[in-house]
Order: C-alpha cells, then sequence, then structure tokens
C-alpha cells in the first residue's frame, strides 16, 4: 500500500520541511466500513477532528517565499490513522480512545470496537509507511543542508474537544515545542512573523496542545533537526468548520512564508 504521505521537494538549498498531516477527510471505503458512526455522524466527527485548510494556508505560503521548503501533505485522514500520534501504550490520549488508531470519537462516542482487531494492519498499511515517508524526507534535509527544520502545521476548534480541558487557554495561535528540538530563536521566529497579524491577538505556548512532530528516528537525540508546531485556531480563519476565508488564509500563509524565509535564512547563518 503506497503511503499516503504527500512529499513534494523543495529547493534543494531549504532545510525546511512543512508538515501538514491533518488536514485531509478522505477515509478509504474499507475503512469508512469498520467505523462505528452514521454518515450525519462522521461527518460532525470530521469537522470536528479536520484541520481544515491547513494545506491551503501552506499551499499560499508558497507563493510568498525566496526558497521553496520541501512539503509533506498527509492525503488521508487522521481517522484512518493519526500520523502524529506513539503507535503504542505510550502514547497519552489512548486512554481517551484517540491513540494512533482512534476509537472514540471526539464526543467520546464509539467509533471501531474496543478492542479494535486490526490496529496492526492498520499501522503496518498506513502508519509506518507514513512515517517512514516523512523521516525520508527529513533525510533527505540532513543531506542537503546539514540541517532540517520541520514546521509542523495545525488547527484547532473555538470551543475544546470532550476528551480535552475545558479551562485550557485557547489562544488564536498556540506554539507546540519541545525541550530538546525547539531552539528559542525558533520559538521567537514563530512569534514575530505572526504577531502583527489582526487576527493574532493572542499567542500562547504548549497550551492546549504541547510538543511538536519529529520523527521517532531523530527523537530526542539528533540536534540536527528542530521542530515547531504551529496551531491555528479555528475562527480566525474559517467562515464555519468547511469554508476558509481566502483573504485570511493569504494572510496567514504570508507570515507562513515570513517564518520559512527567517528560519533558512537562520540555519544558512549557522552551518
Amino acid at each position: 500500500m503506497p503511503s499516503s504521505a504527500l512529499v513534494t521537494p523543495g529547493d534543494g538549498r531549504s532545510p525546511v520541511l512543512i508538515h501538514v498531516p491533518h488536514a485531509s477527510r478522505v477515509i478509504p471505503p474499507e475503512v469508512r466500513a469498520e467505523l462505528l458512526v452514521t454518515d450525519v455522524e462522521l461527518a460532525a466527527e470530521l469537522d470536528e477532528a479536520t484541520d481544515t485548510a491547513t494545506d491551503d494556508i501552506a499551499a499560499a505560503a508558497l507563493g510568498h517565499i525566496r526558497v521553496r521548503p520541501t512539503t509533506v501533505v498527509n492525503t488521508a485522514s487522521r481517522l484512518v490513522i493519526d500520523p502524529e500520534r506513539f503507535p503504542d501504550a505510550s502514547e497519552p490520549a489512548t486512554v481517551f480512545g484517540r491513540g494512533a488508531v482512534y476509537t472514540r470519537t471526539c464526543t467520546g462516542a464509539p467509533l471501531r470496537p474496543e478492542p479494535y482487531p486490526r490496529t496492526t494492519e492498520l499501522l503496518d498499511g498506513y502508519f509506518r509507511p507514513y512515517a517512514d515517508a516523512v523521516t525520508a524526507a527529513v533525510e533527505d534535509r540532513l543531506r542537503a543542508c546539514g540541517r532540517a527544520v520541520v514546521i509542523d502545521l495545525h488547527s484547532y476548534p473555538e470551543k475544546p474537544s470532550g476528551f480535552e480541558d475545558p479551562d485550557a487557554a485557547r489562544p488564536a495561535l498556540c506554539i507546540g515545542t519541545d525541550v530538546f528540538h525547539t531552539p528559542d530563536w525558533l520559538i521567537e521566529a514563530t512569534r514575530g512573523a505572526f504577531a502583527s497579524l489582526p487576527e493574532i491577538d493572542e499567542i500562547g505556548e504548549n497550551a492546549p496542545y504541547a510538543g511538536t512532530y519529529v520523527p521517532l528516528r531523530h527523537y530526542g537525540h539528533d540536534e540536527r533537526v528542530a521542530s515547531v508546531m504551529i496551531e491555528l485556531r479555528r475562527d480566525i480563519y474559517l467562515t464555519d468548520p468547511r469554508t476558509p476565508d481566502a483573504a485570511r488564509v493569504d494572510r496567514l500563509g504570508r507570515a507562513l512564508a515570513v517564518l520559512i524565509d527567517t528560519v533558512t535564512a537562520q540555519v544558512a547563518a549557522d552551518v
């Protein structure tokens, strides 16, 4: 089975990899057949769980940058597998039925049978090929540039899902960081790129979401790989759960382009 990771190489001089893991609503028929929800319930789940138009924001950025980055876009819904979860019991969201293979919806209703008998099959068929594709893309940037910087692009709904802390802050922009893989300069560059936008009235860090994506092969030990997560609250650029505002998407894309250019220049100066 081919990977659902659509990798588009950029300029050979760019160390940046834009990662868009949760923008798709596509669920293969054989996977849909085993989900326990009705079509109406599935549509509502996709509205809440999908990082709608984050792929559009990434595409908008490409029209405004100096040196084109590599992009990796997941072409399958996170309801197939979630490529950003740990694939074993070490994943904290497993307790909510939201590990690498979801068994519960955002409201806590059953999504798949528990225990789900095809978990290993989905991990082997979707999760691992996806992880391998992203790892290969990162290693390609390491060979070309000596460094790789993952910008992990997400969004989240204005109101918390059923498994989330209802009292956690939900700023317009949440920056997710890792103590090993997110240097201070990358945090400041992210803040600086988005702070002037009229939509961004508040910027938080690691709340309501913490961490950022790094391939497991490099996680926790390879200082050549840096990463930062961008979490945009969806009401700042969507008119409803499925409809982006074109002007706002373009502004966010321009801000992302500023970040990409800043990262590219910083890495070039350091190497």
